[in-house]
């Protein structure tokens, strides 16, 4: 794969996906979005990717939307802006339906549209000096998107209310204590902790990954019984799959092997 605004390297089952536009701060534009959609798209229906990790070129993950996107809207009446608005959202819609593990490496700073591209991945990794901020109202505009909606999931709606009302800034250490990331290192550490996570993920069953992300995201939207029978749903499948009987067989006999060797002992 090939794209305008992004750099991509894997191996081992690792797709790691680079906003590559340094020279404006990784700053959002269209061609980014389009690239991101097609991008996370291929990456569903492909088999080799099994986990991704997201970060950005340069000095900072993303400035946030590129104000040269919003000035040609100017001219734009507001069904021809939500069309657009609209276009841009499936571009995170992708990253956050994959079924496969998003990881996003964050350092300088998250802004705007570059935070929001972070609440649609499934766990986050800042550098100890990364700030986060979500402006918007502050240009008199709303986050849209996903802002309002997945971050409230994320943090809670009080905090959510917080940081979108005042659009103030916050350091790598008050996001994670928020629990918007998972985790704070130092800089030189970002990378290399991104592929342990990204390892660590890969042990498991990829199938079972997937959906066990899938109902967990799905049940925001569902009441406890629904997201149950996702839940059961999810386990009819597993359990009458190829790979749970191998991966049962296998810690089968790994746990006799145990006992064995403890016997001889």
């Amino acid at each position: 794969m090939e794209f305008e605004t992004l750099s991509l390297s894997g191996e081992n089952g690792i797709l790691h996906v680079r906003l590559n536009r340094p020279e404006k701060r990784n700053a959002i534009n269209r061609q980014i979005l389009l690239d991101l959609e097609r991008c996370f798209s291929e990456v569903a229906t492909g088999d080799n990717a099994k986990v991704v990790i997201l970060s950005g070129e340069g000095k900072a993950f993303s400035a946030g939307t590129d104000l040269n996107e919003l000035g040609g809207l100017s001219g734009a009446d507001s069904q021809g802006i939500r069309h657009f608005v609209r276009k841009a959202q499936r571009a995170f819609s992708e990253i956050e339906n994959l079924e496969k593990v998003v990881i996003a490496l964050i350092h300088g700073y998250a802004m705007g549209a570059g935070m929001e591209m972070i609440l649609a991945c499934d766990l986050r990794i800042a550098s100890e000096e990364a700030v986060f901020t979500i402006p918007e109202v502050d240009l008199g505009l709303v986050p849209d998107l996903g802002g309002s909606q997945r971050l409230p999931r994320i943090v809670g709606v009080a905090r959510a209310k917080e940081l979108i009302l005042t659009g103030k800034t916050i350091s790598a250490a008050e996001a994670e204590r928020i629990g918007l990331v998972n985790k704070v290192v130092a800089l030189e550490e970002l990378e290399k902790t991104g592929r342990q996570w990204a390892e660590e993920v890969l042990s498991n069953e990829p199938v079972a990954v997937g959906l066990a992300k899938k109902n967990i995201d799905m049940s925001f939207g569902q009441s406890v019984a629904d997201g149950l029978e996702s839940a059961a749903i999810a386990q009819s499948i597993l359990l009458t799959g190829e790979d749970f009987r191998k991966r049962i067989e296998a810690k089968v006999i790994q746990k006799n092997l145990g006992k064995k060797g403890k016997q001889s002992s």
